[in-house]
């Protein structure tokens, strides 16, 4: 039989005492929070610019995909031939090493 021995990382007298204490602390500020949301709430009901809407409303509006992407899912350009904004510079000299190479093979 073979003994396998699980190696951990020791856990630390400081470290369990500051989780425990924020622990303590979320308990302590969560009714003072609470009150605080309810305040909040309270006063946006009353003004007649702020939209309210249920969690249900939300999730209904996020689950709404109809939407098309104006980007191409396989170049990642747009009509223009731009990237979107969220695209690094690396994954663009990527993308476009990756073209070129397709080219190249397509013209042999």
């Amino acid at each position: 039989k073979r003994i396998v021995l699980l190696s951990r990382m020791a856990k630390s007298l400081r470290s369990k005492w500051k989780r425990k204490m924020r622990a303590e602390r979320r308990v302590k500020f969560a009714a003072k929070e609470k009150e605080k949301l309810e305040k909040m709430v309270a006063q946006a009901k009353l003004k007649e610019d702020v939209d309210m809407k249920t969690v249900e409303e939300i999730r209904q509006d996020s689950m709404d995909t109809s939407t098309k992407s104006e980007f191409n899912a396989k170049t990642l350009k747009n009509k223009d031939g731009c990237y979107p904004k969220w695209v690094s510079k690396r994954k663009i000299q990527k993308i476009k090493k990756v073209a070129k190479t397709k080219k190249a093979v397509k013209k042999k």
